[in-house]
C-alpha cells in the first residue's frame, strides 16, 4: 500500500504527517477505554488498532474497499472488525459511544450529511472526535469555505468557527475547551511577518504535533471533541 497524499499509510509517508496522524490518535484513546468505538474513514486501519489497543471494541469503516482489505489483512484482530462504508450514507443509528473521524470531512462534497450520519451513529451523549486543516493556515488563498484548497484531494477546508458552527447545526455541542489543535502558532495580520514566521520559525515542522488547547493560538489542524445533544 502506497502512500499518494489522499490517506496515510504508516512508514510511507515523511516525519510531519505521520507525527500528526498518530498524535490524533493517541489523543482518542484517551476516551477510547471500554468503549464502543467507530473509527470512520478508518484508512488502512492503523488508528483503529490503536483505539482497540486501548481497550475499546471498534469497528473502521472505509468507503475505499482496497484499505478495508489491507486494514483487515494488517491490523484485524479481536474487538477489532473493518467494513466498507460511507461517511455520508451510514447505517448506524444510536450504537457507539465514541466516534472519530480525522482529515475527513474536508474530502466529501455534502459534508452536512456526513455529520449528521456521525451524529445519528453515536448513543445520546456520545462523544465525537474530529479533526480536518485550518484553512487560514493550509490554504491562506482560499478566503471563504467553497474556495478551493490548496491540497487537491479536498472540496473545501474549514477554519476553526465554521467547523465548530457545522457540528452545533448537525447537533453537537460544542465548548470552548472542547477545541483543540495540532502545530500551534501565533497569527501575524502583516504579510511580511507572517513570511518571516514561515521562512525563519517554521512552525509546521517545530511546533508540536501533540493535540493541545488552542488557547488563543492559531492551529494548522483543528481537533474538536464534542458531544451528542439531543432534546
Amino acid at each position: 500500500m502506497e502512500f499518494t497524499g489522499e490517506f496515510f499509510v504508516p512508514g510511507k509517508a515523511g516525519k510531519r504527517i505521520e507525527q500528526d496522524h498518530l498524535a490524533r490518535y493517541e489523543f482518542a484513546t484517551r476516551f477510547a477505554s471500554g468503549k464502543r468505538v467507530l473509527d470512520i474513514a478508518c484508512g488502512v486501519g492503523y488508528g483503529a488498532r490503536m483505539l482497540r489497543d486501548a481497550g475499546a471494541r471498534v469497528t473502521g469503516v472505509d468507503i475505499n474497499p482496497e484499505l478495508i482489505r489491507y486494514a483487515t489483512e494488517t491490523y484485524g484482530a479481536d474487538d477489532l472488525m473493518f467494513e466498507v462504508g460511507d461517511v455520508c450514507r451510514c447505517h448506524f443509528k444510536s450504537e457507539f459511544d465514541l466516534v472519530t473521524s480525522f482529515e475527513t470531512i474536508e474530502h466529501v462534497s455534502d459534508f452536512q450529511a456526513a455529520l449528521r450520519c456521525l451524529h445519528d451513529a453515536l448513543k445520546p451523549g456520545g462523544t465525537l472526535i474530529v479533526s480536518t486543516p485550518n484553512r487560514p493556515i493550509t490554504s491562506p488563498r482560499a478566503k471563504g469555505i467553497e474556495d478551493k484548497p490548496k491540497n487537491r484531494h479536498h472540496v473545501r477546508e474549514f477554519t476553526v468557527d465554521e467547523i465548530v458552527a457545522a457540528l452545533s447545526e448537525a447537533g453537537f455541542e460544542v465548548r470552548q475547551d472542547d477545541i483543540h489543535g495540532q502545530r500551534l502558532r501565533r497569527m501575524f495580520k502583516n504579510p511580511m511577518l507572517r513570511w518571516l514566521q514561515r521562512r525563519w520559525l517554521k512552525p509546521d515542522l517545530r511546533a508540536s504535533a501533540q493535540v493541545r488547547p488552542i488557547r488563543g493560538l492559531v492551529p494548522r489542524y483543528t481537533v474538536i471533541v464534542a458531544r451528542r445533544s439531543d432534546p
